[in-house]
């Protein structure tokens, strides 16, 4: 591990560059899926990005980095799940219907 922390900081972006280029490189060799159809436009693709890159990236760098780093990305990592799910509970609390409006009494009036 190196001593100076500028060093730690090159090191680890050169880490994640290197994973991402070869993230890339594994990404560019899947073949088309035939239920995906090329848009009009030119603009092809799922209109979702495809994780699997990502995960591939996190699971690269967790596998190279030091044990204290790893700790630190698992951390965030949970920080981010956590902050995720706060989002869709708040969404999904708003999207849920309220308690039913409380009952009136109807009151009949003869009309003589």
């Amino acid at each position: 591990m190196p001593d100076d922390p500028l060093d730690a900081v090159r090191e680890a972006e050169r880490l994640v560059r290197e994973a991402t280029e070869r993230a890339e490189r594994l990404t560019g060799e899947v073949p088309p899926r035939g239920f995906e159809e090329q848009r009009a436009g030119g603009a092809g693709g799922a209109p979702f990005p495809d994780l699997s890159a990502l995960g591939g990236l996190l699971e690269l760098a967790r596998s190279s980095l030091p044990p204290d780093l790893q700790r630190q990305l698992q951390q965030a990592l949970r920080e981010l799940l956590v902050a995720l799910r706060a989002v869709l509970d708040y969404s999904i609390d708003r999207l849920e219907p309220g308690p039913p409006p409380p009952s009136s009494t109807v009151e009949d009036i003869p009309i003589s």
